[in-house]
């Protein structure tokens, strides 16, 4: 099955390239909504993914928060993919800053924090990620 989600992510490239955001989306929901099941970390790739092309190229925020939400839940299961989480939390405080849910936003940029000192080596990657956001 990760072949079927390499060929769906180069699908998404080449229409993104093609600036027809809209069909990169749907290649990406295609791993999504798939009755068959793809590994966590493809779906965790995907979902964040998906939630950038909305961010960078729509106003569909609530969106881009559902499927940031949702790799959350996937994500918590995994002990590695640390720089994952980082990009995870970094863009869902976007999501949660531009929706106005402030609390959410800084509880989810503590988790962000409670993770750099975890890994101890890994503060500078998440300080970045947290200052572009």
């Amino acid at each position: 099955m990760e072949a079927v989600a390499e060929g769906l992510w180069a699908l998404a490239d080449y229409h993104e390239q093609k600036r027809d955001i809209g069909k990169a989306v749907k290649c990406l929901e295609a791993i999504c909504q798939s009755p068959v099941s793809f590994l966590p970390i493809a779906v965790i790739k995907t979902r964040i993914r998906i939630a950038t092309l909305l961010l960078k190229h729509s106003h569909n925020v609530n969106q881009a928060k559902f499927h940031l939400e949702r790799s959350q839940v996937l994500l918590k299961s995994i002990p590695s993919c640390f720089e994952l989480k980082c990009r995870a939390y970094s863009l869902l405080s976007q999501c949660y800053h531009l929706v106005g849910a402030i609390h959410s936003q800084k509880q989810i940029l503590n988790k962000g924090l409670e993770l750099s000192a975890i890994s101890g080596d890994g503060y500078e990657i998440v300080f970045g990620l947290l200052i572009s956001a």
